[in-house]
């Protein structure tokens, strides 16, 4: 490993929001009892429905291994650390904690009398950093972390097609609503209200709205 390479950034996941657990709780049933609306058979054949049952089995799949690679993480950090060294100088007014050489280097370029101790502190880092990664592959966490990564991968992809896929009951609507509540009401996803998909469900109430309407019109006739 170069030294350049040397950072706890290495270690560290790049955290993955974890989505709303909400789902599990929230159904598809709302409208089950709505005969006049829903279709003979509920919604069953739904496309909608089944591009929510297979999302759902994702998303439960991906908050599982989020939470696994987490604890592991953390485990990590209370046994090991995250790597660092700490750098004691005439020249500071107290000890620094060195993360990375890139901090190493900053912290240099305010002091350049402390550029000779760019070894020693690499040394420190490089050190650390494999007793992490011993560490890390005793218990499995950069597994977890691949792992947890697929699976959020293959969630966004079902998401994706569910949100593209017309609802042909409420109970499709329903479940298109209640995953959109699900991802967009956590985390970094609230910050970014996913209009479009808001605007393709608006497009699903019309149409269902005007088949309504239509037999009810036939039925009146």
């Amino acid at each position: 490993m170069a030294d350049s390479e040397i950072s706890t950034s290495l270690s560290r996941p790049s955290r993955r929001d974890v989505l709303s657990a909400a789902l599990m709780t929230i159904g598809v049933t709302s409208f089950n009892n709505s005969a006049a609306t829903a279709p003979q058979d509920g919604g069953a054949t739904d496309a909608a429905v089944l591009a929510w049952e297979a999302w759902r089995a994702a998303h439960r799949r991906t908050l599982a291994l989020c939470r696994k690679q987490q604890r592991l993480e953390s485990e990590l950090a209370r046994t090991i650390g995250f790597p660092q060294a700490f750098l004691a100088a005439t020249e500071l007014p107290s000890p620094v904690r060195i993360n990375s050489l890139w901090q190493f280097d900053e912290l240099a370029g305010d002091v350049p009398s402390l550029c000779v101790r760019r070894a020693e502190v690499a040394a420190v880092l490089r050190a650390h950093q494999q007793r992490w990664d011993d560490a890390d592959r005793a218990i499995g966490y950069s597994v977890a972390r691949q792992q947890e990564e697929a699976a959020s991968a293959d969630e966004e992809r079902l998401i994706a097609r569910l949100f593209a896929t017309d609802a042909t009951s409420l109970r499709g609507l329903s479940a298109k609503l209640g995953a959109l509540i699900a991802v967009g009401a956590d985390g970094a996803e609230g910050r970014h209200f996913p209009w479009p998909q808001m605007r393709r469900i608006r497009r699903d109430v019309t149409r269902l709205a005007e088949l309504h309407e239509q037999r009810t019109s036939t039925f009146t006739a």
